[in-house]
């Protein structure tokens, strides 16, 4: 047997093996996140990782459960096959190391063709980029496939400006769509001011009556009607079918 067919065995191995004793492995996750829920110390790194990698080769989990540094994490301690000496199949969780070092996970699983490389036009559907944020909280390039965690920056090649994510769970965009045609999932961070966006001089929220017709609104703004204040989901200019509380929920939510 060749050094790429026990690869691929090993592999099948693990996914089989994992599928056969989830039970057990959700089992000793579960314990690690009570003795932590109850501020006692979890089990070790090593058992933990090791837990979450079976869990996603069964199926009891999922890439877009964990973070990129989890998964980066967990394929540091259980290993990875280097995409250019894979054989056959491709499962799905399953995290692949390319030639230059770049991490993926497999979203669907499939068999590998030389045309479906990670991090290439038609690849990009079937592996994830797994990213390592700068530590200093700095801004990477905007990758098509890779799921952005909140607080996280990155640079819209289209128009140079820097963008995070708007919810707490993060996005994940696909061609044709860059950051900022999406202003329902992304925002400035030049605006990311804690809502005073659009404040008056004390930066406080302006009212809504204050402000002119067809004023822009752009997400994370706030202002006030009738004592309430909002904080704006999605791009619009102001018009008066568009006042609160119409489009609540929407374009805007209450605040307090």
């Amino acid at each position: 047997m060749n050094s790429k067919t026990l690869t691929e065995a090993r592999a099948l191995a693990a996914h089989e093996g994992a599928a056969e004793q989830e039970h057990l492995w959700a089992a000793i996750l579960a314990v690690h996140e009570a003795l932590e829920a109850g501020g006692l110390p979890g089990l070790a790194s090593i058992h933990v990782e090791r837990a979450k990698a079976a869990l996603l080769r069964s199926g009891g989990k999922s890439a877009g459960d964990y973070t990129d540094a989890e998964l980066r994490a967990i394929a540091v301690t259980d290993g990875v096959r280097v995409w250019s000496q894979i054989t056959g199949t491709i499962y799905k969780n399953e995290t692949v190391v390319t030639d230059d070092g770049d991490f993926y996970i497999c979203l669907q699983q499939h068999i590998k063709e030389a045309r479906l490389v990670p991090g290439t036009l038609e690849g990009r559907t079937l592996f994830r980029p797994i990213r390592e944020e700068p530590k200093d909280g700095g801004v990477l390039d905007f990758m098509w496939g890779e799921l952005v965690p909140f607080g996280a920056k990155r640079r819209d090649p289209i128009d140079g400006k820097v963008y995070t994510p708007i919810h707490p769970e993060g996005v994940t965009l696909y061609e044709p769509h860059y950051p900022h045609l999406v202003p329902s999932e992304y925002k400035l961070v030049e605006d990311d001011d804690g809502g005073g966006g659009d404040g008056g001089d004390d930066g406080s929220p302006k009212r809504w009556a204050d402000l002119p017709d067809q004023h822009l609104f752009n997400v994370g703004d706030r202002f006030t009607d009738y004592g309430k204040t909002y904080e704006v989901l999605r791009q619009f200019y102001k018009q008066d079918s568009y006042r609160p509380p119409a489009l609540i929920d929407d374009y805007y939510k209450l605040v307090q």
